[in-house]
């Protein structure tokens, strides 16, 4: 695979959106123990920054995203901090972390996105772990992975990469088992073989992602970000 492919399958971080189920994680717990004064007050501005965040989002005020977010995000990794089970908690970081992630790539500041994806995944797992039919929660955390994997791909780091195709291979693969339909799922399967041929060297990831490719044409599904690879491996259609 040439390296222009391999740049192809970065996804666009601005599409890459927060499922429902992590914004409504905003909302404290019910279970959560008594907060001091200054806790209620800082947790219950937080809320209203990612609140107000999301809107900003929504409107393409990215600026505005990371005015509300940045200050918000040590008050959020506290909240998540109290009780590291709480998958509610788990949902309001991660989703706090890919909204100012994303709004940083549409912003032009490609560097600042890999670090708050490699705070978000693990969060993004609890979440997923937790729910595995939530289409929004998998499609998210495989994105993130994927991204993940090519930001290390682009740095040369191969050991890095491997473990988040690796995850977004299982978890692609998982999904598609009860989800066979999903473009977003094939296109992830797809996406994680060829990074893993990438990172590995090993043909026999290259050989399984064939004829994930050829469903992807054959289906009409091929994403953007793949459609440099399938056509690398498969010739142009």
């Amino acid at each position: 695979m040439t390296k222009s492919a391999i740049t192809a399958l970065f996804l666009s971080a601005a599409a890459l959106s927060a499922p429902a189920i992590a914004q409504e994680a905003a909302a404290p717990a019910t279970a959560a123990p008594a907060l001091t004064p200054e806790q209620a007050e800082a947790q219950n501005k937080a809320i209203a920054d990612f609140t107000a965040a999301q809107q900003a989002q929504a409107a393409g005020n990215h600026a505005e995203v990371i005015a509300k977010l940045e200050p918000a995000l040590p008050t959020i990794r506290e909240i998540a901090s109290r009780d590291p089970a709480n998958v509610q908690n788990a949902g309001f970081l991660a989703s706090a972390l890919t909204i100012t992630a994303n709004s940083q790539g549409a912003l032009g500041k490609i560097d600042a996105i890999a670090p708050l994806y490699a705070e978000a995944a693990p969060q993004w797992t609890k979440v997923y772990e937790a729910d595995k039919a939530n289409a929004g929660v998998r499609n998210t955390l495989v994105a993130i992975l994927v991204n993940l994997g090519n930001f290390n791909l682009s740095k040369q780091d191969k050991a890095a990469a491997k473990p988040n195709f690796e995850q977004a291979l299982a978890i692609a693969k998982e999904g598609r088992a009860t989800d066979p339909a999903s473009a977003d799922l094939a296109n992830a399967e797809f996406s994680s073989l060829i990074g893993l041929n990438q990172s590995t060297g090993e043909a026999s990831y290259l050989e399984a992602a064939k004829p994930v490719g050829a469903e992807l044409r054959e289906k009409g599904i091929v994403s953007a970000a793949n459609q440099p690879a399938v056509d690398a491996i498969l010739g142009a259609a």
